[in-house]
């Protein structure tokens, strides 16, 4: 199955089943007002041995964009990251996703692999 949030295509095997892990095993944040959803990210804090977070979706919705909502959801997990003692945050983003790595450029991720789908990115926290 394929996600498409207007900035990107997303594979997703099994949706249930990666909502489930994502309410199981993730920290999520979100941007509300007056119960409109504007922006959502999704991250993990829970590889306490190597001390790497990953976030693993950031999504913004298409009418607040470039109000800088995805660029603070971002920031406010990296700083819980470093609260909670990591020392790097990772993330993965579709190779064709142009506007996503150079936000990621912007937010000083560097790039760190690559294959034919997806780019990975690295930060020191």
């Amino acid at each position: 199955m394929m996600i498409n949030d207007e900035s990107g295509l997303f594979e997703v095997d099994d949706l249930d089943s990666y909502i489930d892990k994502l309410m199981e095993k993730a920290c999520i944040i979100t941007i509300m007002e007056q119960d409109v959803l504007h922006g959502f990210l999704a991250y993990y804090a829970n590889d306490y041995d190597n001390k790497v977070g990953f976030v693993s979706m950031v999504l913004t919705d298409p009418s607040t964009r470039r109000m800088g909502y995805g660029r603070r959801l971002v920031e406010f997990a990296l700083k819980d990251l470093t609260l909670k003692g990591f020392k790097k945050c990772r993330t993965e983003v579709n190779a064709d996703n142009t506007k996503a790595l150079n936000a990621l450029k912007r937010l000083n991720f560097i790039p760190v692999g690559r294959n034919d789908i997806y780019c990975v990115f690295e930060k020191q926290l």
